[in-house]
């Protein structure tokens, strides 16, 4: 179990000093995507003024020309559209780094929180292209004193789990719910994965408890264990419903 330890810990470090290094590189991409976006406003700019010129064309000529336009105007569009997705995707990735680093307690809005998480995995191509996806976030969700930290990592965990759980599957349907109901407030992650094995279930929340130790590449096997560890402040529950092509998890949180 010690040299388990060791092992993560040095995989931790490894991982850290890289996220590191990548917000430093997403936060550097501001600016080159701002001048990409200069030059694509000078682009529309001189699309207006050549539109203008072929006003004045004979017809045999400007439509022809029309049509190439036409088509740089399309393309023009793609790329700004393209620019703008790698803006807002490096805003909210800088963001995020923010507010993980922050040692205060904030009054969070989860709904806010998953929503944020969920457009970050876009960046997954199993996620992006492989998924269905089913989110219903309940209106009016009442915010939660806590560190931004806590709950962020504790649904990429939930929701890591369910990816990975689904890889083999041949429906693979996400569903993130949120709710609030007698006085807690509620968060359900299911995935249509093979379920969790009967033999693991009552070490669930055990470290390196996993049914994936020959995944390449190896799970840890920490992310129920780490969940339940960071929700522990907040007197949150985690309850696990596990069958083959279904598991819910659901983590609740009391109010007030």
């Amino acid at each position: 179990m010690l040299e388990r330890c060791c092992q993560e810990m040095v995989r931790f470090y490894r991982h850290s000093a890289t996220g590191r290094r990548c917000t430093g590189i997403v936060h550097n991409m501001n600016t080159p995507l701002q001048v990409l976006s200069f030059h694509l406003e000078l682009l529309e700019q001189k699309s207006r003024e050549e539109l203008d010129c072929l006003k004045g064309c004979p017809p045999e000529i400007s439509e022809k020309l029309y049509s190439l336009y036409q088509y740089r105007q399309d393309k023009l569009r793609q790329f700004y559209q393209e620019v703008e997705s790698l803006r807002l995707q490096a805003r909210r990735i800088v963001t995020q780094g923010v507010h993980e680093e922050s040692q205060e307690r904030h009054h969070l809005d989860l709904n806010q929180v998953f929503q944020e998480e969920l457009e970050l995995y876009r960046a997954h191509s199993f996620f992006k292209h492989q998924v269905e996806k089913d989110f219903r976030f309940a209106e009016g969700l009442p915010p939660i004193h806590g560190h931004y930290i806590d709950f962020s990592q504790t649904f990429r965990n939930l929701v890591d789990n369910a990816l990975e759980a689904m890889e083999g599957a041949e429906v693979r349907k996400l569903t993130v719910e949120t709710a609030v109901e007698k006085g807690h407030l509620f968060l359900r992650v299911g995935d249509t994965g093979a379920g969790v094995p009967p033999e693991i279930k009552p070490w669930l929340f055990e470290p390196f408890t996993t049914s994936k130790a020959h995944h390449n590449p190896p799970h840890a096997g920490l992310g129920l264990f780490m969940a339940r560890r960071l929700l522990a402040p907040y007197q949150g529950r985690i309850q696990v419903e596990s069958k083959p092509g279904k598991t819910w998890v659901t983590v609740i949180l009391p109010l007030g």
